[in-house]
């Protein structure tokens, strides 16, 4: 399995570890949103890789995990907010997951990128960095 495919595993197994369970809308996944309590969606978003050595045996997979906490609107943004948080502290600076024999590292503290109201939904996303070493 490649590295991004690993990473990917991981860090959704780690997300479904969030007690108490919440329900997750994973990417690529059929799913129909309760309609009147939270829920989490989930998006990756590959970078480009870090080539930090001459040769082609080692490089660095970049990857942004999102994930969009999303709640009912007009009841304010504190639930929201305080699930982003939880996410947070699950993938805190300086864990290491680890799929299949490959080692994927949060190096940075997770961003919670505020309150965004939809059309019926208000969502807060949470960006965690993701950090693949790939020796070839």
């Amino acid at each position: 399995m490649s590295a991004i495919l690993n990473a990917k595993k991981a860090a959704e197994r780690k997300l479904s570890s969030l007690l108490p369970a919440v329900p997750i809308a994973y990417e690529g996944v059929k799913f129909t949103a309760p309609e009147n309590s939270l829920y989490l969606r989930t998006q990756f978003q590959m970078q480009t890789p870090d080539d930090p050595v001459i040769g082609d045996n080692y490089y660095r997979e970049r990857m942004a995990f999102q994930v969009f906490v999303v709640d009912v609107l007009n009841k304010g943004t504190a639930v929201a907010i305080a699930k982003a948080e939880e996410i947070r502290a699950l993938f805190k600076k300086g864990s290491t997951m680890q799929e299949a024999g490959t080692n994927i590292y949060i190096l940075n503290t997770p961003q919670i990128a505020g309150a965004m109201p939809t059309a019926d939904r208000l969502v807060v996303p949470v960006i965690i960095n993701l950090v693949v070493e790939v020796y070839e």
